[in-house]
C-alpha cells in the first residue's frame, strides 16, 4: 500500500492536513483494543464525577423545593419549657392560622397479644397540622379519629416492630388509647427518624390526663403558623423574635430549615466531592500511563512514517487526534453511566433522606463532565505524545535507540498545566481555595515522598547489594537498578494510587465510626429517668426484686443562669462585645451534686473544691466554659426554682459523654442543693432480654411517668443503620477503586517494554522459565511492598488531617482494612507483572528477538 505524504512543517495546520486525519482513523480502526486503558480511565472518572455532582445538585434542588413541606408551616416558635404569659399574649395577637405541639420521651405499654414496652416520643398535637406537606396515615381517617376520641397514631415502624393492629390499645402514662392507625409520613418526622425515635401521636387535650408532664419532665413545645405571604411571615417573626430571645425560645423558618438540611448533608457532600477528586486524579494518571504504553507500542510505526517523509508534528497529530476522539467518546459514555448511577443512588439513600428526591438531568453536571473529560484526555495525553516528535527514522534499524528529549517550550507549558489542574479542580469541586490547596499539597507531598522512596530504594539496593544470595534473589534485586529501570516510575504511580485509595478508606472508616458507642463496655446499659422523689424507694425496690443492681442513683435539679461575673442575662444579650451565644445563657440546665469525679470524667484544669468560707465552687464541662467565656474563679449566679445561688468556677472537667451516662455540664458540691426540687436518674445493667422485657412492663405498670432507655437497643439500632450507610459509601468508593486498578495495571504493563529484551537474553544464556517467573514475581513484590507501605503511611497523615480539619470528626482508621489494601496491592502488582511475562516463557528467544528487531 502506498501513501502520499504531504509534509506539513507548521504544527498549527492540524485542521487542514487531511492526510493526518486519514492516518489517525485508519490506525485507530485497526487498533481499537490498544486504547482500552485510556478510555476506561476516562469513563470511570467522569462517571463518578457526573453521578456525584448530579446527585448533589438534585438533592439541593429538592431541599429548596420541599423545605416548607418539611417544616409543615411558614414558621415555628420553639421552646424547651412552657411558653410564658407575655409570649402567649403576643401569639394570640397574631392573625394567622396556628397549631401547637408538645413532645417528650416516655414509656409506652403495648396492650397486644404479646405485651411489650418501649421508650418513644409522645407527640401531642392541637390544630390542623401540617399546613404544608402531607400527613399520610393508614387508614386515611386516623387523624380525625385521634382528634375526636381517645385514639393514638404511631409510626409505621413501631407498629410493625410490636405487631400492633387497629384492634389493639396502648397505655401512655395514666391513659389507655385505642390505636387509630399508622403514620407513614409527616413533616418533621417519619423516615429514618422513626428508626431511632419512634413516635406515638395523641391529641393535646389528653396530655394532662396522661400525667406525663411533671416537675423535671423534658418537654419541647412548638407553635406552628400559617401566614398569607412572605411579608406577613417576616412581620410576625420580627414581632415574636425579641420576646422569644428574651425567654430562651427560638424561631425556625423555611430558610433556616433549608440551611439546617444543607448543613446536615455537609459531610456527605464533602465525602462525595473527595470521591470525585480521587477518581478523577486517578483517571488522569490512568490516561497518562495508557497513552505512554500506546506510544511505546507505536514506536516502530512512527519511525517508518518518519522514514517516508512524515514530520515529527505530523506523527504527533495522528495520535493526538486519536486521543481527543477517544477521550470524547469516553466522556460521553462516562456521562451516560454517571446519569444512570444517579438514578440508583436515591434507591440506596432514600431511607436516610427526609424528603422525596425529584430527579432531573443536571445539565450543568453533564456539560462539566464532557468538558473535564476532554480536558483530561488532551492535557494528560499530550505529555507522552510529545515524545513521538523525537522518534527518528533511525529507530527502525536500532530498536534500542532512545532519542534525547529536550525540554521544549511546549513540554514546559504542558507540565505547568498538569501541575495546575489538580489545584484548580480541587478548588472548584470544594468551593474553597484552602481545601483545594490542601488536597493539592497532599498529592504533591505524596509524589515527592514516593519519588524519594524510589530513588532511595535504587541507591540502597545498589550500595548494599547482597551478593551472597541465590541467583533468583540477586537478579530480582538487580532489576531494581539496572539501566533503563522503571523502579522510580512504578513506585510513584503504584504508591500514589495506594495513597489515594487508602486515604479514601481512612476517611470512610472515620465517618462510619463516629457512632462508635461505648455502651458495651459501660458498667450500665439501662437508664431510668424522671423518677420523682416519692417514687425513689419504689423504683429501687422494683430493681432489686428483679435481681438487678442499682449502679447509680443521681439527683437532677433544673436551673437557669441569671448572672455571669455580675452581668445579668439582659445585659449580656445587649452587650455586642460579648460572644456568648444566646442559647447558652437562656437554656435550662440540668445539674447534679457530688464531691468527686465520675468514671467518665477527668479534671482538665482547676481543682475539685467544696464549700469554703461560705463560697460555693462548681465545676463545668470542657468546651462549655468557652461558650460561656468562663475562667477559673469567675462567678456564676444560678436561678434554682426562684432562689438565686452565687457560685465560683473551681474546675473544668473533660467529659466522655457516651461513657456511663448520665453526665452533666455543671456539677455542684454536696450541701447546697439537697433541699431543692429534684428528680432522680438511676442506672443498672440488664443482660438477659427476658429480664429486660419483664422489668420494663412492671415499670410502666407501677410508675407510668418513669422512662427507660435501653442502651443495648440503641446500639443495635445504630449499628443496623450504619451498616446501610456503609454500603452506600462503599458503593460510591467503588469508582475510585476501579480507577485505581486501571492505573495500577497501566503502570505495570508500562514496564513490560523495558524488561522484555532482558528476559529474552536471560533465556538465551540458559535461564529457565521458572527462574524468570521467580525473578519477576520477587521484583514486583518488592515494588508493591515498598510503594504500598509508603503510600499507606502517607495516607494515615492525610486521613488524619482530612478527618480533623475538613470533616471535623474523630480520626478512626480501619487498620485491618489498610493491611488488606496493602496485601491486595502487592498481589495485584505481582499478578499483572507475571501476566506480562508469561508470553516470553511460551515463545522461543529467537521468535521474540525477531519481533523486537
Amino acid at each position: 500500500m502506498e501513501y502520499k505524504i504531504k509534509v506539513v512543517r507548521n504544527r498549527f495546520n492540524l485542521l487542514t492536513d487531511s492526510w493526518v486525519w486519514k492516518m489517525a482513523f485508519r490506525d485507530a480502526r485497526t487498533n481499537p483494543g490498544r486504547l482500552f486503558l485510556f478510555v476506561s480511565s476516562i469513563i470511570i472518572g467522569i462517571a463518578a464525577l457526573v453521578a456525584i455532582n448530579s446527585f448533589n445538585i438534585n438533592l439541593q434542588r429538592s431541599i429548596d423545593d420541599q423545605a416548607k413541606d418539611l417544616l409543615g408551616a411558614d414558621f415555628v416558635l420553639r421552646g424547651n419549657k412552657a411558653f410564658e404569659p407575655e409570649i402567649l399574649t403576643t401569639i394570640d395577637s397574631i392573625d394567622a392560622v396556628k397549631a401547637r405541639e408538645a413532645d417528650m420521651a416516655s414509656m409506652v405499654m403495648f396492650m397486644t397479644s404479646t405485651p411489650g414496652a418501649r421508650l418513644v416520643r409522645v407527640i401531642a398535637i392541637d390544630g390542623d397540622f401540617p399546613f404544608y406537606g402531607e400527613l399520610e396515615t393508614l387508614p386515611d381517617n386516623a387523624s380525625e379519629l385521634m382528634q375526636t376520641q381517645p385514639f393514638a397514631m404511631m409510626d409505621k415502624n413501631l407498629m410493625g416492630q410490636y405487631d400492633v393492629s387497629g384492634d389493639d390499645s396502648i397505655k401512655v402514662g395514666n391513659m389507655t388509647f385505642k390505636v387509630a392507625g399508622e403514620v407513614s409520613k409527616i413533616p418533621g418526622g417519619g423516615g429514618i427518624q422513626s428508626t431511632f425515635t419512634p413516635s406515638v401521636y395523641i391529641d393535646m387535650k389528653y396530655l394532662d390526663s396522661t400525667g406525663l408532664v411533671q416537675y423535671g419532665s423534658r418537654v419541647d413545645y412548638k407553635y406552628y403558623f400559617k401566614t398569607r405571604g412572605d411579608l406577613e411571615t417576616n412581620e410576625f417573626i420580627d414581632r415574636l423574635k425579641p420576646i422569644a430571645k428574651k425567654y430562651g425560645h427560638w424561631m425556625e423558618t423555611v430558610e433556616g430549615r433549608k440551611e439546617n438540611l444543607g448543613e446536615g448533608f455537609q459531610n456527605l457532600y464533602k465525602f462525595f466531592n473527595l470521591l470525585a477528586f480521587i477518581a478523577l486524579i486517578l483517571g488522569c494518571i490512568g490516561v497518562a500511563s495508557s497513552v505512554h504504553i500506546y506510544v511505546k507500542e507505536k514506536r516502530d510505526s512512527v519511525a517508518i512514517l518518519r522514514c517516508i517523509g512524515s514530520s515529527g508534528w505530523q506523527a504527533f497529530n495522528i495520535y493526538f487526534i486519536q486521543a481527543v476522539f477517544v477521550g470524547f467518546i469516553g466522556s460521553i459514555i462516562g456521562v451516560l453511566l454517571g446519569l444512570a448511577i444517579q438514578y440508583v443512588l436515591p434507591a440506596l439513600m432514600q431511607e436516610f433522606i427526609p424528603l422525596e428526591l425529584d430527579l432531573k438531568i443536571a445539565w450543568s453536571a453533564v456539560l462539566e463532565g464532557l468538558f473535564l473529560g476532554l480536558v483530561i484526555a488532551i492535557l494528560f495525553s499530550i505529555m507522552p505524545l510529545l515524545a513521538v516528535r523525537f522518534i527518528p527514522p533511525l529507530a527502525v534499524l536500532r530498536s534500542g535507540f532512545e532519542p534525547i528529549r529536550n525540554f521544549s517550550k511546549s513540554r514546559i507549558l504542558i507540565i505547568g498545566l498538569i501541575v495546575a489542574f489538580p489545584l484548580l479542580f480541587a478548588t472548584y469541586q470544594s468551593d474553597s481555595f484552602t481545601i483545594g490547596l490542601s488536597f493539592f499539597t497532599g498529592i504533591v507531598l505524596a509524589f515527592l515522598a514516593l519519588s524519594g522512596l524510589g530513588s532511595g530504594l535504587v541507591w540502597a539496593v545498589r550500595k548494599y547489594f547482597p551478593s551472597k544470595l541465590g541467583f533468583i534473589w540477586r537478579q530480582s534485586l538487580a532489576n531494581l537498578f539496572r539501566p533503563n529501570n522503571q523502579t522510580l516510575v512504578l513506585v510513584v504511580v503504584i504508591g500514589l494510587g495506594a495513597f489515594l485509595i487508602a486515604t479514601l478508606n481512612i476517611v470512610q472508616s472515620s465517618l462510619l465510626n463516629q457512632v462508635e458507642f461505648i455502651g458495651n463496655g459501660n458498667q450500665s446499659n439501662t437508664i431510668l429517668f424522671d423518677i420523682q422523689p416519692p417514687q425513689r424507694e419504689g423504683v429501687i425496690k422494683l430493681t432489686n426484686d428483679n435481681d438487678l443492681e442499682v449502679n447509680q442513683l443521681v439527683p437532677i435539679i433544673t436551673c437557669r443562669i441569671s448572672e455571669i461575673n455580675g452581668k445579668n442575662i439582659g445585659q449580656i444579650q445587649r452587650d455586642t462585645t460579648d460572644a456568648i451565644p444566646n442559647w447558652a445563657i437562656t437554656r435550662e440546665y440540668r445539674v447534679t451534686y457530688r464531691d468527686s469525679l465520675h468514671s467518665a470524667e477527668t479534671l482538665d484544669s482547676g481543682k475539685i473544691q467544696h464549700i469554703s468560707n461560705d463560697s460555693i465552687y462548681v465545676t463545668i464541662s470542657k468546651g462549655m466554659h468557652e461558650n460561656l467565656e468562663l475562667e477559673i474563679g469567675d462567678t456564676i449566679t444560678f436561678d434554682v426554682q426562684g432562689i438565686p445561688i452565687t457560685t465560683y468556677l473551681g474546675g473544668i472537667r473533660d467529659v466522655e459523654w457516651p461513657k456511663d451516662p448520665p453526665n452533666f455540664i455543671f456539677v455542684f458540691p454536696n450541701g447546697v442543693l439537697e433541699q431543692a426540687p429534684q428528680i432522680y436518674v438511676m442506672t443498672t445493667r440488664i443482660d438477659a432480654q427476658s429480664v429486660a422485657s419483664n422489668y420494663q412492663r412492671e415499670l410502666v405498670a407501677l410508675f407510668s411517668n418513669v422512662s427507660l432507655i435501653d442502651l443495648s437497643l440503641v446500639l443495635s439500632t445504630i449499628n443496623e443503620f450504619f451498616d446501610k450507610v456503609s454500603f452506600v459509601i462503599r458503593f460510591m468508593a467503588l469508582f475510585s477503586l476501579l480507577t485505581g486498578l486501571v492505573v495500577l495495571a497501566g503502570a505495570v504493563i508500562n514496564s513490560k517494554f523495558l524488561r522484555l529484551k532482558e528476559n529474552v537474553l536471560l533465556r538465551t544464556i540458559g535461564a529457565s522459565g521458572k527462574q524468570i517467573v521467580g525473578m519477576t514475581i520477587l521484583e514486583y513484590i518488592y515494588l508493591g511492598l515498598f510503594a504500598g507501605i509508603t503510600g499507606i503511611s502517607l495516607s494515615l497523615i492525610s486521613g488524619w488531617m482530612l478527618a480533623k480539619y475538613l470533616f471535623e470528626v474523630v480520626f478512626l482508621p480501619d487498620y485491618l482494612g489498610l493491611i488488606y489494601i496493602l496485601i491486595a496491592l502487592i498481589a495485584l502488582t505481582t499478578f499483572v507483572g507475571w501476566f506480562n511475562t508469561r508470553g516470553i516463557i511460551k515463545k522461543s528467544p529467537l521468535e521474540v528477538l525477531r519481533n523486537e528487531t
